[in-house]
């Protein structure tokens, strides 16, 4: 008995809690149909569409982000190393008076820059070689196949064409960062914010 003494009583405050909430809601007994119609008259329905996740293409294209991110930070250093190397030979040159005196400066050059620079860049992959030499057009404003033909003239640049072709490398591609290039100039932005950890 008392048990259901107890039951009736919560129930019967349950019932007057949701009527006292209902009393506090606000209640529209008039409706302006003209206000109505006049919202939904630009009222455009569209079909259904069914989104279905692809995670495999997703986790694909996160792995392949991820990749380029791993090689950018690898190699962009190095760019900005090699691209300052090269205004500075560069303006070096430019006020070298003879030819010999530029032969002299250019092999001492080339032997610290190789002696450096070649037991690093020998451990690239294809991918980062490729982004590297995209990288270096960015940087120095010139392409890999002409910074090799200033500093070790047209034949040592040849060469070097051919052997990068050979590897599905191009020394003369030029860097596109509206089209082609843009993920890697987004990056160049975020690693000179800061941003890029």
């Amino acid at each position: 008995m008392k048990r259901l003494f107890l039951t009736i009583l919560v129930a019967f405050f349950c019932l007057s809690e949701v009527a006292f909430a209902q009393k506090d809601m606000p209640y529209y007994s008039e409706i302006n149909v003209d206000s109505l119609i006049s919202a939904t008259e630009n009222l455009i329905l569209l079909p259904e569409v069914k989104v279905y996740s692809n995670k495999r293409k997703a986790a694909r294209a996160a792995k392949k982000y991820d990749k380029t991110v791993r090689n950018f930070k690898k190699v962009y250093p190095y760019v900005l190393e090699v691209s300052a190397i090269y205004r500075q030979i560069d303006d070096s040159l430019a006020r070298m008076d003879s030819e010999r005196q530029r032969r002299q400066y250019m092999n001492m050059r080339e032997d610290q820059i190789m002696a450096h620079y070649k037991p690093i860049m020998s451990k690239f992959t294809l991918s980062q070689a490729k982004m590297f030499v995209k990288l270096l057009d960015r940087e120095c404003g010139s392409t890999a196949y002409e910074v090799i033909k200033t500093l070790k003239g047209g034949f040592f640049a040849g060469t070097c064409q051919l052997f990068a072709c050979m590897f599905g490398n191009d020394l003369k591609k030029s860097y596109d960062s509206d089209i082609s290039d843009k993920a890697l100039e987004i990056l160049v932005i975020q690693y000179r914010q800061g941003r890029l950890g």
